[in-house]
């Protein structure tokens, strides 16, 4: 078996969301609103015949999460019902899948054995087919484009005598390839350690399958890379590329990329926990984590992209962001806890890089105040900028030093309360000159980790990981770039 796999969520995005599920002869206690998310429900104990089996692997019925289960039996004879219930999901817009797939009673592996679906547009019938499920888990296949109401009657039950029950209905598939299918799949994750940007991370791989299917990559379906079933980093379709009849090329960007796709309407702030506007800006549509000490900002974030946003925030607040091993986002600190590589996980030819002396850090930090003539606006309310610079400077500098500047302007939440304090911060990042470049095998650093890396030459680089480039096989090799003294 493959240690390394890409699952791909070959579903409609936005249809859970957008879905208003109804159903005929549904149980009181179903709740209907799980149907396009999904129930976790156990092995309940209930009346019909043969059904509970009394060795303690069944619950009472006690509130357990239930998305529908009928109040109709389907005949003790046939399996078949004689008024078959009915799901109907309606859609707030349109969607295009591959099909649906439903999901039954797992615990006992009963299920629906004959289940008619059709696909509207508005009122108009766009397909329609009889699918006959042979497991728990089912896919019926059927590509469909710009439905907005899906249609399933149930006809049947696998054992006689039994309620309907529907645990989920997934718009589309999930599907698996290992390295078998795979060709030229990397990733690449990055992140800057005072957060002067906010890099996005990526996926690139090419599909070669072995199934005689048409895939319909949609924008923005989520791809999750996975070795020894630890999660790499979840992805979002980006581009996708047919070059043959079974291969095809996929370009996908993490989280913080997607973040660049919606608009943050921004606002003023007075000590507002950065936790708090973190978790606004993010404003729900990916998991957030957050390994970092709360501070509170004061200051200005314009309109614009949350990605934008975030990095702002991620300054002032001096810590990371990065995509790797989660769900969602996860903002942490540079690590502090240094890890020795060890030359049993170090390629050769390492090379490290060291970068030109900076002479002096200049900060401005900003502090708004209400003001009629300001050039500001935000909620109808007008605002003056008034700008201090900080400075720090390389005590070291001699006259035939060549004169390097960072200078940092428009970091708008940067008051003049930490000013002093963000540039300092920058300065001792930047009298970090070396960069090294290693070729390691990978166990799961992400960027901001503290590594001790040997150059090759008998010493080491420690240093924080800036960026690193995985390319996906059975055995995970990186190259990274770790930023140090």
């Amino acid at each position: 078996m493959s240690k390394t796999k890409i699952i791909y969520k070959d579903i409609a995005p936005g249809a859970a969301e957008a879905a208003t599920p109804e159903a005929t002869s549904a149980e009181e206690f179903s709740d209907l609103a799980l149907l396009p998310f999904g129930a976790g429900t156990p092995a309940v104990a209930t009346l019909e015949h043969n059904r509970w089996v009394l060795d303690g692997s069944f619950e009472v019925h006690d509130e357990q999460e239930i998305a529908f289960w009928s109040t109709v039996v389907s005949d003790k004879s046939t399996g078949v019902f004689a008024t078959p219930p009915v799901i109907t999901l309606t859609f707030s817009r349109q969607f295009s899948s591959v099909g649906i797939t439903l999901t039954s009673d797992a615990a006992t592996d009963e299920r629906c054995s004959s289940v008619t679906v059709q696909w509207y547009q508005g009122e108009t019938l766009k397909a329609e087919a009889v699918f006959e499920p042979n497991d728990a888990t089912f896919f019926c296949q059927q590509a469909v484009e710009a439905f907005d109401k899906i249609v399933l009657t149930l006809n049947k039950t696998s054992v006689p005598g039994r309620r309907a029950r529907i645990n989920s209905i997934l718009i589309g598939i999930v599907r698996e390839f290992g390295m078998d299918e795979l060709r030229d799949a990397e990733i690449t994750a990055e992140t800057s350690l005072i957060g002067t940007e906010l890099p996005a991370g990526a996926l690139k791989w090419t599909l070669e399958s072995r199934k005689d299917i048409d895939y319909m990559f949609q924008l923005k379906q989520p791809v999750e890379a996975i070795s020894a079933g630890k999660l790499i980093g979840v992805y979002y379709i980006d581009k996708a590329k047919r070059q043959g009849a079974n291969t095809y090329q996929i370009e996908c960007q993490d989280a913080i990329g997607v973040l660049d796709d919606d608009v943050f309407a921004g606002g003023m702030y007075t000590d507002k926990s950065a936790k708090a506007l973190a978790a606004e800006i993010i404003g729900g549509a990916f998991d957030l984590t957050i390994d970092a000490a709360d501070t509170q900002v004061t200051g200005y974030i314009p309109e614009g992209t949350r990605r934008d946003a975030l990095q702002q925030l991620l300054f002032v607040w001096g810590v990371c962001a990065s995509t790797t091993g989660v769900t969602g986002v996860h903002i942490y600190s540079p690590g502090t806890e240094l890890t020795d590589v060890g030359t049993g996980r170090t390629y050769t030819g390492p090379t490290v890089e060291t970068a030109a002396i900076t002479t002096s850090v200049q900060v401005t930090a900003h502090q708004y105040t209400a003001d009629a003539s300001g050039d500001i606006e935000v909620g109808g309310q007008k605002y003056k900028d008034t700008t201090t610079v900080y400075t720090v400077t390389n005590p070291n500098v001699t006259a035939n030093t060549k004169a390097n500047v960072v200078q940092i302007t428009d970091a708008t939440l940067v008051s003049p309360a930490v000013g002093q304090a963000v540039a300092q911060r920058v300065y001792d990042y930047y009298a970090r000159r070396k960069t090294a470049s290693s070729k390691i095998v990978w166990q799961g650093e992400q960027p901001g980790a503290y590594l001790s890396v040997p150059d090759g030459w008998g010493t080491q680089t420690v240093g924080h990981v800036e960026q690193l480039s995985i390319k996906l096989s059975n055995t995970l090799a990186a190259e990274i770039k770790s930023r140090g003294i």
